[in-house]
Formats: structure tokens, C-alpha cells, sequence
């Protein structure tokens, strides 16, 4: 019977993240992982992994790599565990490898100690890490400027009261055009963005504040039913479990 264990360990120094999900059923609507490249490998079971409308079957020991911005989608149609390699763009760009390669050494030496994956998966990842570092893939796509200086401010300030008709005006186009001009450059629609964004933002908050309340209110919800739903539909957890689930080294 499927679980859906979900452990997060967190290096805090970097930010970068591991993710394991242990017999999960979970299935992932449409998102991207904005500045955030994900490296990940299948330990057991298979997924449906979707990038740019291309279906591919993932099935054990076999990784995939998700740039930052891209839009994609994961379908399970049965229980599979999966390992993900989460590095923000900003740590790439500003932090030597030597230093990148020794944080992730020690967060996957953590996931092996505790028996969450093998030798020969940790070269699996180490490896395909190697190959991004000289791929052209990783220079991040060019945006038109107001969408670029939209989606700057989204990313920062998730929380802002700003609707998708607010953005129109300030980008002085009809809304439907702004609408569909957003979702071809960027792969999602504002508001979509906005949301994600939000939830982002409330998983870097939720181990700095007391209550899901006062997460939910710092992030731009004024209603939490609707926080927690939306976190559990992005994250894979309600908030609360999120919490219990994440550790920090």
C-alpha cells in the first residue's frame, strides 16, 4: 500500500535540497521549478515525467534533469520511489564548484547512510551533475522585458496583491494578450506563477514561523483552507507534515 512518505533534507548554508518519496502516488500538475535545477533518479517503481508536451517512461536507476523555468508535469500511475537533487541557479552561478560538489557530496552521504540509496545512484547523480555543468541547456531563456521584470518581482514578492488585470496594465496590453504572451515565454499562466511562487515562499518560511496561519498570511493567502491546499497540491504534503518532514544539516 502506497505511503506517500515524503523526506526532505536541507543544506542550509547553500539552500541546496534532497528530496526522497518513499512509495508516493502522488501525481504533479503543471509547474516549473522556477530558479531551482532538479537532478533526479527513480529507485524503484516508474513515473511519467512530461517536459515541453514530450511524455517519457522513467523506471529505476535511470535520472532526469529539469532546468530551471521549464515547465513540466509528472504523472504516476502506480507507487514509485524517487530521489530529487534540488539547486537553486544562484548557487551555480555565485558558488565555486568545488564548494557545490562537497555540499551535495554530504547531503547524498547523508542519504546513504540512513539507507535511502546506493553507491552506484550516487554516481548516477554525480555524473549527470558533471554533464550540466558544460551543457548549453543551462543558459536560462530570454524574456521580453516587462515579463521579465514581472516575473523578477513574482519571484521576490510572491505576497503582493497584484491581479492578473493589474499586471496588464502596468505592462499597458489587454489582459488576454498579457495572458497568453506570459504562458508562451514563461510556461505558465500569472497567476499560476504567482501561486507557485507563494508556495516557494511558505516552504522557506514554515521552519521560521509558529503557526500555518501566520505562514499562510506572510505569503499573500487570506484564507488558509486555501493556503494548505494549494501547498499540498505543489509540494506533495500539507504544511504541517512539510515541517515535521524536513531536516537541516
Amino acid at each position: 500500500m502506497a505511503t506517500n512518505n515524503i523526506r526532505y533534507l536541507y543544506n542550509a548554508e547553500t539552500g541546496i535540497e534532497l528530496i526522497f518519496c518513499k512509495n508516493s502516488t502522488i501525481s504533479y500538475p503543471l509547474h516549473n521549478h522556477v530558479s531551482v535545477l532538479t537532478i533526479g533518479i527513480i529507485l524503484d517503481g516508474s513515473v511519467v515525467l512530461t517536459i515541453n508536451q514530450e511524455a517519457r517512461i522513467y523506471q529505476p536507476n535511470k535520472t532526469f534533469v529539469i532546468f530551471p523555468y521549464v515547465p513540466h508535469s509528472i504523472s504516476a500511475h502506480d507507487s514509485y520511489t524517487l530521489l530529487s537533487l534540488c539547486i537553486d541557479k544562484d548557487v551555480i552561478n555565485n558558488v565555486d564548484v568545488t564548494t557545490i560538489q562537497k555540499h551535495i557530496t554530504l547531503l547524498l552521504i547523508q542519504a546513504l547512510n540512513i539507507g535511502k540509496i546506493n553507491q552506484y545512484q550516487i554516481l548516477q547523480l554525480l555524473n549527470r551533475l558533471d554533464e550540466i555543468a558544460v551543457s548549453s541547456e543551462w543558459q536560462l531563456k530570454k524574456h521580453t522585458l516587462y515579463i521579465h521584470n514581472l516575473k523578477k518581482q513574482l519571484e521576490l514578492y510572491p505576497e503582493c496583491k497584484l491581479t492578473v488585470d493589474e499586471m496588464a496594465q502596468n505592462a499597458f496590453i489587454s489582459k488576454y494578450h498579457f495572458i497568453r504572451s506570459f504562458k508562451a515565454e514563461v510556461g505558465l499562466t500569472p497567476h499560476q506563477f504567482q501561486i507557485q511562487n507563494r508556495i516557494r515562499k511558505a516552504q522557506r518560511l514554515i521552519h521560521k514561523t509558529e503557526t500555518i496561519t501566520e505562514v499562510a498570511l506572510t505569503t499573500g493567502f487570506c484564507d488558509q483552507s486555501h493556503f494548505i491546499k494549494q501547498f499540498e497540491k505543489y509540494v506533495g504534503l500539507p504544511p504541517l507534515a512539510y515541517k515535521s518532514s524536513s531536516g537541516t544539516i
